[in-house]
């Protein structure tokens, strides 16, 4: 994580803004029309920059977001006035993949920055407008939920009437409750399936340790996916995940301490009762959040499918059957 003393690269570009950016806005005759932004999927944005994520895509850039009208007017010259502006701030530059090169600080029209950004043409109006984005996937095969987390990430340093950030966390909020309710069963079904009611024990038995090793990394996975569920937030990237998780305001000990252990230990007959553990308190929570009436002594599928039934939207329930 970040040097305490050392300011991020979302801190750079804030300075950036303070700096350079609303002087260049004056003199353009842009600040009341003009918002500036850094969000989308970048380390920095997430405050995950470290040392080793600063050799690239990392430093001061800033976005210029203009509204469709003022963009017909003003984003051809807005764009050519920013082939000038600088990527650097207090001697700190900004580093694409070869040195300064890609640029990443340019101008944009609100709602196509806004598509790109999280595949939505248009906002989701109905629980059902949901279902094609769940399994879609980007970049390396990125499912959904990431690219969704990183569109969630970053700051807004300038917005004049607000008239990107309320759009912005409008095109980036976190799916209504049943379409949650699917998210979650699925997670908690995998979950099951990779665990030490099933998969996770029989390897184990048979002594086949790349297996069990295989099957612990995919419980853990789908426990972390479970919990941001529950915590109706997006899901990050890998490479971040497990930091994120640890910052989850509600997620039981038992689950926090037993993911740790699952991640980082070799393989044990011990870390069968730890992977126990964790599907104990994922009962516990889940029964008390979601009012799932199983028995405990229930395998954690049968918790999948009780939430599952409580989806109240019979289109959607058909559709997210715990076979998809």
């Amino acid at each position: 994580m970040n040097d305490p003393d050392e300011p991020g690269g979302l801190e750079y570009s804030r300075r950036l803004f303070e700096n350079h950016g609303r002087e260049f806005l004056e003199r353009m005759g842009l600040l009341d029309a003009c918002s500036v932004a850094c969000v989308g999927g970048t380390s920095q944005n997430a405050g995950m920059d470290d040392a080793i994520s600063r050799d690239h895509m990392w430093g001061p850039y800033l976005t210029f977001l203009l509204p469709d009208p003022a963009w017909r007017i003003h984003g051809r010259r807005l764009r050519r006035a920013l082939q000038q502006f600088p990527d650097s701030v207090e001697d700190v530059e900004w580093r694409g993949y070869d040195g300064p090169e890609p640029r990443r600080t340019n101008a944009q029209e609100i709602f196509g920055f806004l598509y790109r950004l999280t595949g939505y043409r248009t906002l989701p109006k109905h629980d059902v407008d949901w279902l094609p984005h769940l399994n879609a996937q980007s970049f390396l095969g990125r499912p959904w939920s990431e690219r969704m987390f990183d569109a969630s990430q970053g700051a807004v340093f300038h917005d004049p009437a607000d008239q990107f950030e309320d759009l912005w966390r409008r095109f980036v909020r976190y799916p209504p409750p049943d379409i949650q309710r699917a998210l979650l069963a699925r997670a908690l079904f995998r979950a099951w399936n990779a665990g030490p009611e099933y998969n996770l024990v029989r390897a184990w038995q048979r002594g086949d340790l790349a297996t069990f090793s295989q099957c612990r990394s995919r419980f853990v996975d789908e426990v972390v996916e479970a919990a941001f569920c529950w915590n109706r937030s997006y899901v990050p990237a890998f490479k971040w995940r497990l930091t994120h998780f640890d910052l989850l305001p509600n997620c039981p000990v038992s689950v926090r301490d037993g993911v740790a252990s699952l991640a980082t230990h070799p393989p044990a007959e011990g870390l069968l009762a730890v992977a126990d553990t964790v599907v104990r308190g994922i009962k516990r929570l889940v029964s008390e959040e979601f009012a799932v009436p199983s028995p405990r002594d229930e395998p954690l599928s049968s918790y999948a499918h009780a939430i599952h039934a409580g989806i109240a939207n019979e289109t959607i329930r058909q559709a997210t059957r715990l076979d998809w």
